[in-house]
């Protein structure tokens, strides 16, 4: 599924330009199969884009995120077939990611996240496990598109992409605007934008101001961003040098048990009564240069510095709560070349390098005092390089072979402060292959089918294990794991994308994917980790468009998944508990010309089905389901915008973090933005 606007300014719908309506700003293009560099359609085009790949992918563009009522980043992939994203309610914390029956290890690991080349995925994490993600400086207002690819299919991407990647590139230009909004719960931001062209370059920059009491007790946070970015011609190229700026500070409400909740002993909007007040602020600032082809032969070029400060309160019974803190300099860089061998084949081969130094630690505080204990406490030096292939090769006019090969290499220096006797260094490598088909026999349908392997890094609480207790540092004991091998993924996947006339199209794929040396949370939320063996996910997704005419868009989606543990640690609890089968959506659109302006109207719907849990015996109880409606009218005139928006989540006690403890949400939540575009 394709959501991008087109250079005419005008609505594309399945192949066939339509005459753009009054003032229409941005375009909608509903097609799936896009024109890539050789003037070819779609995935049997050769192209370094995601679309060109034998898989399933979703991309977003700049009209679809306007037309998304966006609080927090993970609210612009709810419409992306088969995925659900989220945040827990508990600040700026990191969000999961779940795509093919994966969980996002509870921060948004298993999805490899980069955004302009820059990898977002953070190794060793204090808090969210292993690959955390934390995109809460991303603005909406600096994206230029989004790219979901499902499945371990493109060796572009490499760490944590099990199930996945997602691939962000920021804003050059556009429009300047200011826009305020204002909702329920003491929800208030202000964004804006400033784009300056010149005479040897372009300036953007973008700013938010974002303050909210929350809906439950004790959920006030005020965050600001600052984005710019400059960039000027250069040789056949265009080069860019970007900076940004991120600071938070928050209370938490914490989680609280579905029991009770069900029994009234707590209201859902209370903070967890069994624990001091929890808090957290964050820092994160840096600045990335890139370098870019006019066209996709060429190279491609990324460097990369930033700090990243942040620190949370977490779980413990008063007066005591846990403080887990990252305190990291990271430094890397990206290099990517591709060849072109006229309409016949496509070469792009790179490497990459990552370092991350600082230290992760969770400590013990008693009212309000640091205790002197630790559950965990790490000084790290994290080194990571990869090299990486991947070629495009027309077998026949219809049919298309896509093949790639990366390997990934650590040394790591861990430097255990709880338990000095499991200090280790760790040195390990992972191959990973894909390779992949395309056939189309006609211009409206695309066959897909391939394999492909992911991998996620082994973190240093697996590495370097801290054991039991929360103890001084430098207590006795601990021994090292220095020979875990990173867990691989293998996956199959085929698929299909198709128009049916000139208002319909469809698109399908069914997927198997074998598991190596899982660990997961013990629930959403715990922090805690365990091993739970070899797993299996088999699953497939649906998702439909259908565009009647220009003024009208329907479209729906369904994912389901079937996943197991092989040989679980408990005889007979074999589901991944959590873990929604079933994920579904449903939306209409509605544009058309009003008293000299244009009006949008939008209606969503989502569906997770009741996850499973354990508490005792083998027999799985299961949370609520949850559904959620989001609602969206807009009112454009000349350079003002006029938008309401809703939210409504109806189940009682149901909450997208699912298991024992749950962060309820309100039944109803909205508000209103107006937004100045000069």
């Amino acid at each position: 599924m394709v959501l991008a606007p087109t250079a005419q300014g005008a609505l594309l719908v399945s192949g066939v330009l339509a005459p753009a309506m009054a003032q229409e700003r941005v375009a909608v293009v509903l097609d799936a199969i896009q024109v890539s560099a050789d003037g070819v359609t779609g995935k049997r085009g050769l192209s370094t884009g995601s679309e060109a790949l034998p898989a399933a992918v979703t991309v977003i563009g700049q009209d679809e995120i306007a037309r998304t009522n966006v609080k927090d980043f993970t609210d612009l992939l709810r419409r992306v077939p088969g995925v659900n994203a989220f945040t827990y309610g508990q600040g700026d914390i990191g969000s999961p990611i779940r795509m093919r029956g994966f969980s996002g290890n509870a921060h948004g690991g298993d999805v490899a996240i980069y955004v302009d080349g820059v990898p977002q995925n953070f190794p060793s994490a204090s808090q969210g496990g292993s690959g955390m993600s934390d995109l809460s400086w991303l603005t909406p207002d600096m994206i230029e598109r989004i790219e979901v690819i499902k499945g371990p299919f493109s060796a572009l991407y490499g760490d944590q992409a099990r199930s996945g990647a997602i691939n962000i590139t920021t804003r050059t230009g556009g429009a300047s605007s200011l826009s305020a909004t204002l909702g329920r719960y003491g929800y208030g931001k202000l964004n804006g934008v400033l784009v300056k062209e010149g005479t040897h370059g372009t300036l953007f920059a973008a700013g938010e101001v974002l303050t909210s009491e929350g809906f439950r007790d004790n959920s006030d946070m005020t965050r600001g961003n600052l984005f710019a970015k400059y960039t000027v011609p250069l040789s056949d190229g265009l080069l860019s040098l970007r900076g940004h700026y991120y600071k938070v500070s928050f209370d938490s409400p914490g989680y609280l048990t579905l029991a009770d909740l069900r029994a009234g002993i707590v209201d859902p909007r209370d903070a967890n009564p069994y624990a001091v007040p929890l808090f957290g602020d964050a820092e994160r600032y840096g600045a990335v240069l890139n370098y870019a082809p006019r066209g996709e032969a060429g190279w491609n070029a990324t460097a990369y510095v930033e700090h990243y400060e942040k620190n949370r309160t977490n779980g413990g019974t008063a007066p005591s709560t846990n403080l887990q803190s990252d305190d990291r300099n990271l430094f890397g860089g990206r290099l990517l070349h591709t060849s072109r061998f006229g309409d016949l084949a496509l070469l792009s081969a790179g490497a990459e390098m990552r370092y991350d130094r600082g230290d992760a630690w969770n400590q013990r505080y008693t009212n309000g005092q640091a205790s002197g204990l630790y559950t965990n406490a790490y000084r790290l030096e994290l080194l990571t390089y990869a090299a990486f292939v991947q070629g495009q090769l027309k077998i026949a006019e219809p049919l298309k072979l896509v093949a790639g090969l990366r390997h990934d290499r650590f040394d790591y220096d861990i430097d255990n402060l709880k338990r000095p006797a499991a200090s280790t260094t760790y040195e390990a490598s992972v191959t990973t292959p894909r390779i992949g088909l395309v056939y189309t026999p006609v211009d409206a349908l695309e066959l897909y089918a391939n394999y492909g392997e992911g991998f996620r890094s082994a973190g240093a609480p697996e590495i370097s294990p801290q054991g039991p207790g929360v103890i001084p540092l430098g207590s006795a004991g601990g021994v090292a794991s220095g020979d875990l091998r990173p867990p691989k993924a293998e996956s199959y996947d085929v698929g299909f994308n198709a128009r049916l006339g000139p208002a319909w199209r469809v698109g399908a794929s069914l997927y198997t994917t074998k598991n190596s040396s899982e660990i997961r949370e013990t629930f959403s939320g715990s922090g805690v980790f365990v091993p739970i063996g070899d797993t299996e996910r088999e699953g497939y997704e649906v998702d439909v468009d259908f565009v009647p005419d220009p003024a009208w868009r329907l479209y729906g989606s369904y994912g389901y998944v079937r996943a197991r543990i092989k040989n679980p640690p408990v005889a007979g609890r074999d589901l991944i508990a959590g873990l929604p089968d079933r994920v579904a959506g449903l939306g209409v659109e509605y544009t058309t010309p009003f008293a000299d302006g244009m009006v949008r109207a939008n209606a969503n719907y989502q569906y997770l089905s009741a996850p499973p849990f354990y508490l005792a015996g083998n027999t799985p109880e299961y949370a609520p389901a949850w559904l959620r409606y989001d609602l969206r009218l807009s009112y454009q005139r000349g350079p003002s915008t006029w938008t309401l928006y809703a939210i409504l989540q109806p189940k009682r006690f149901a909450s997208e973090m699912t298991g024992t403890s749950v962060d309820p949400r309100p039944r109803v939540d909205g508000g209103a933005t107006y937004t100045y575009t000069f």
